[in-house]
């Protein structure tokens, strides 16, 4: 599922003074605590000492304070910011941002990626930047605006509308390999038939500011996915085998891999086309291996389990790897030390290529 789906709307975020959503955060009951008086101050006859008064146990009159009481109380749960993007993490150790993010591509820029997950976002709600700030990390959002509507197609009626400005601050590491995302309220207006207000309550403010932060991680995490899926067809799309000669000009597969990446692989090719390692010298790079030619049954062909034919004839051979450029060749000699010709490289290129690609 894409995970943007559950951020990507503010009206799930932030519609909380809506009529329709104000019973979800009410708290349920008679609430006969707001009609409670405090008790009488105890009366000590003349004479008598009065026993000491603790604060502790008295009861507030909580009419006559703004703090929310009764059904103005918010039973919802907190507010978090999750880390939904590959390197996102929250440092309860470094309060200088909400989240961080960590790089986890080294052939991108993370602060150009955080940059342009938040520009991104805004514009799949149709908001622009009112001012950018790039080289104090800082930059305003337009205002989102979100109405409820009531009515029918030809008669309806905006009855609310809810609005927010946001400020966005990032914190980058020295090392720039983590920036950090601060997201702050910065203006807010609300507009019902009861009137106008720019004021939100300060739990609401949080909830409002750690939603945008889940809005954008979500974004970066879309286009980490997005990336990863552009290296994959790359990759895929990469001739990475090619005929040529090795430094000793001898005619060998030229392989778009390092040395050691490559010897590493090779194992997993011998066990997929009947080549078994029967000697081995990492420090020259080379495997002997034998190998026997085994014709596909229809059963293997029925079942999925053919495996093309490399076109060798059975006996020992030497797969031996060189550095040739940024690249390797691989020069494969029979039995008398005698190199593969050519003309046989390329009649097995076809079913090697693929195979020496390791896709």
């Amino acid at each position: 599922m894409d995970r943007r789906i559950i951020y990507f709307s503010l009206l799930t975020l932030s519609l909380a003074a809506c009529s329709g959503i104000e019973t979800r955060k009410q708290a349920k009951g008679d609430f006969d605590y707001v009609n409670i008086q405090a008790n009488e101050e105890l009366k000590v006859p003349s004479g008598l000492t009065a026993p000491q008064k603790h604060d502790k146990y008295s009861i507030p009159d909580v009419k006559s304070n703004n703090n929310p009481v009764g059904k103005k109380v918010d039973i919802r749960a907190p507010a978090l910011v999750l880390p939904l993007a590959s390197g996102s993490r929250i440092d309860e150790f470094d309060k200088s941002a909400e989240i961080w993010y960590d790089k986890v591509d080294d052939n991108r820029d993370l602060r150009g990626q955080v940059i342009k997950a938040i520009s991104d976002y805004l514009a799949s709600e149709n908001v622009e930047f009112s001012s950018r700030d790039a080289d104090n990390n800082v930059w305003e959002s337009d205002w989102f605006h979100v109405e409820n509507e009531s009515g029918h197609l030809f008669w309806k009626s905006v009855d609310l509308t809810e609005s927010w400005r946001f400020r966005y601050s990032l914190v980058t590491k020295p090392h720039g390999r983590s920036i950090g995302l601060n997201v702050e309220l910065i203006d807010y207006m609300f507009t019902s038939d009861k009137g106008s207000t720019k004021k939100i309550d300060p739990i609401e403010q949080q909830r409002v500011e750690m939603g945008m932060i889940n809005a954008v991680t979500s974004q970066l995490d879309y286009h980490y996915r997005l990336n990863n899926k552009e290296d994959r067809i790359a990759r895929a799309n990469m001739q990475i085998v090619t005929l040529g000669q090795s430094v000793n000009e001898e005619p060998a597969y030229i392989i778009d891999y390092p040395i050691d990446e490559l010897w590493s692989y090779l194992p997993g090719f011998f066990e997929k086309f009947n080549f078994v390692v029967t000697d081995l010298n990492e420090e020259k790079y080379f495997y002997e291996v034998e190998y026997t030619r085994t014709e596909s049954s229809l059963w293997d062909s029925i079942w999925g389990d053919d495996v093309p034919i490399i076109s060798l004839e059975n006996g020992s051979y030497h797969f031996h790897l060189q550095i040739t450029g940024k690249q390797t060749s691989l020069v494969i000699k029979d039995a008398q030390q005698q190199v593969v010709t050519k003309e046989l490289l390329e009649k097995n290129f076809e079913v090697l290529e693929p195979a020496l690609s390791f896709r």
